[in-house]
């Protein structure tokens, strides 16, 4: 309860400081290799032309995902977390974007009865990205992110992923200022705990965003 309270804090403090700048809300589904289907929303405040805060929760139906280093089919998780934006540069059509998203996941496992019913952890997702608007609807993104994750707990894993590059491509239509619709795609290896490689992520997802406040022409935040 404690940990939910912490990361809806900096929002509730971010938003009361200027309710008229630009926000962002948006919802999408989407499947894995690691799941069968999976569905996020997500909240970001402007506090700047270059920065913005916000919070993203994800919920998914495990495919597999590892307890105690051990594969289970069966379960679900929940991820709630802060995103960070920022705009490191913008010329003409182009644009370059660092974001960091930190985050509690939980995992109920509904597989192995040997292992424990749930256990947490922390996933760590700096990604850039690049974006080129093609015309006045479309946009074209491409970059990496960089995904780190670690089981807390009783029994600690802090090498359960480490960092790979995972490479992220997409394409947004803006239906008007403040309607946006997204394609995005995600392939890469990724490495597991003990060094080992044997594995290979890939995840699509469609996307819808509503922008409100003010400025909402001048600000376009693709989520991952």
């Amino acid at each position: 309860m404690k940990l939910k309270i912490y990361l809806i804090l900096p929002l509730v403090f971010f938003g009361l400081k200027d309710l008229t700048a630009q926000s962002n809300v948006g919802i999408s589904v989407g499947f894995s290799d690691n799941d069968k289907h999976i569905e996020s929303a997500w909240f970001q405040h402007q506090l700047h032309d270059n920065f913005n805060i916000g919070l993203q929760l994800r919920y998914s139906n495990i495919k597999y995902r590892f307890t105690d280093a051990i594969a289970v089919t069966n379960g679900n998780t929940l991820f709630a977390g802060i995103v960070f934006g920022y705009k490191i540069k913008e010329v003409e059509n182009y644009r370059l974007d660092f974001n960091l998203t930190t985050s509690y996941r939980y995992l109920r496992n509904r597989d192995i009865a040997e292992l424990k019913k749930s256990t947490n952890g922390i996933e760590i997702d700096p990604n850039i990205i690049f974006s080129i608007k093609a015309s006045e609807k479309f946009t074209i993104h491409t970059g990496s992110m960089f995904r780190m994750a670690m089981q807390i707990g009783t029994n600690p894993i802090p090498d359960e992923q480490l960092p790979s590059a995972i490479i992220l491509a997409g394409i947004s239509y803006s239906l008007n200022n403040t309607h946006n619709v997204s394609f995005k795609a995600y392939t890469g290896p990724m490495n597991g705990a003990q060094g080992d490689t044997m594995k290979y992520f890939n995840q699509i997802s469609i996307s819808y965003q509503y922008s409100f406040g003010r400025n909402v022409s001048q600000f376009k935040f693709f989520n991952f």
